[in-house]
């Protein structure tokens, strides 16, 4: 497939919604292998997964579990893209596989860890001044992911708002508004990678199919002064073989910095 180009055109509209939806950009051989890795992952009981209580639903640091996934942390294209959207420096702070049955997704609106950026009710922010980034969350979809499979879903906009969605933002339907913007489902072929600033408020859509499984990749990539959320954190070590076989970039993105600001 073709590389992603962070174009002006793609970066305005990533400062403008607050996410982007980029078909074919893994192919659909990519796609399959990538599939049978987490399915093989996810056959494999996760220590890790029984302390959040989330063995059925997710598996961490998947560039753990081989060639196919470290693959993944330096994307062509997409590596460019966080170059343009995050800086030079910038380095992957989670690697994880979700498997979404029916009735099981995080289906209330949030944005991510915490809000970075808070904006006091009733104080506007001047349309001169971007949303800063400081983390892009990063799907792929390994399936065509319909209305029915629980896209990602968003609130254009919603990045600038300084808080997370609350019940006096809601229409009619429960979903939130944000200066007139209402949701927007992000579906999309296999090969799909859907990203967002982690400030964007979005959930992901309930898994309303007949028995079909949805299967995401997720690669969180931010500034370097972000903390990598690597289990058990300051004791984490990268494997040997993933450090032996990764380029200088991967090395980088991975969390071997070079020496920098404070040491």
């Amino acid at each position: 497939m073709p590389p992603v180009l962070p174009t002006p055109e793609l970066l305005a509209r990533y400062e403008t919604d607050g996410f982007l939806v980029l078909p074919d950009v893994l192919s659909p051989v990519e796609c399959a292998t990538l599939k049978a890795g987490i399915e093989r992952v996810f056959a494999t009981h996760c220590p890790e997964a029984d302390l959040y209580h989330m063995q059925d639903i997710w598996r961490p640091k998947l560039f753990e579990h081989g060639p196919e996934f470290e693959a993944l942390v330096d994307h062509p294209g997409i590596a460019q893209l966080m170059t343009a959207i995050l800086g030079e420096d910038y380095h992957l702070i989670a690697n994880s596989a979700l498997r979404t049955t029916p009735g099981k997704t995080i289906t209330f609106w949030h944005v991510d860890d915490i809000v970075r950026f808070p904006r006091p009710a009733g104080v506007p922010l001047d349309p001169r001044i971007p949303m800063p980034t400081q983390v892009v969350n990063v799907n792929y979809y390994l399936e065509d992911v319909d209305d029915e499979l629980g896209p990602t879903e968003f609130i254009p906009g919603s990045h600038r708002a300084g808080r997370n969605p609350g019940p006096t933002d809601n229409d009619a339907a429960g979903n939130p508004v944000y200066e007139g913007r209402g949701r927007v489902l992000a579906t999309g072929r296999a090969g799909t990678c859907v990203l967002w600033n982690d400030q964007t408020w979005h959930r992901g859509g309930p898994n309303v199919s007949n028995g079909r499984t949805r299967w995401v990749i997720q690669t969180p990539y931010a500034r370097r002064f972000i903390a990598q959320r690597f289990y058990p954190f300051i004791n984490y070590r990268l494997p040997e073989h993933v450090i032996a076989r990764a380029n200088p970039v991967r090395k980088r993105i991975l969390g071997l910095h070079a020496i920098g600001a404070y040491g």
